[in-house]
């Protein structure tokens, strides 16, 4: 499976507001009277520090708040949608024939993707995630919604 790379918005957009802020601190200096200069370079420099340290704190208390839910939602998971009854439900005889003859995908990976269509991803999501055929895909999609209980 390819790893597709992830747009950073924030990261272009805080490398931009740096290069931005550098060039008004340069222009500042530049066109304060010579006596003042080493006052204002120390007022700008003291106030990137400032800033530096307040985004490294929020960037770390992010960092750490997302991998604390990361590691709750795996929890909740493998508790909630790896049961035995879904994994007893998963349709091996009806997929084995829309296996590829040459590398096929690993029993793992579809009762895994199985787990995913049996709580509502559809087929296009299927194949993009786990790498599986279109008709592997909507077979297993297929298979979910007929085993759903009817309400």
């Amino acid at each position: 499976m390819r790893a597709i790379p992830h747009l950073r918005t924030g990261e272009g957009m805080a490398a931009l507001t740096a290069v931005v802020v550098g060039a008004a601190a340069m222009a500042t200096i530049g066109l304060s009277p010579a006596a003042d200069r080493p006052v204002v370079g120390a007022a700008l420099g003291g106030a990137a520090v400032a800033v530096l340290g307040i985004l490294v704190a929020v960037a770390f208390a992010r960092r750490t708040r997302s991998r604390h839910h990361s590691q709750q939602l795996a929890r909740n998971t493998a508790e909630a949608w790896f049961t035995a009854p879904t994994v007893a439900d998963f349709p091996e005889d009806a997929l084995r024939p829309l296996l590829p003859t040459t590398d096929p995908p690993s029993m793992n990976r579809l009762y895994t993707a199985w787990i995913f269509a049996t709580h509502g991803h559809d087929a296009v999501w299927l194949e993009r995630h786990f790498d599986l055929t279109g008709d592997l895909a909507r077979q297993l999609v297929e298979e979910a919604h007929r085993r759903r209980p009817r309400s």
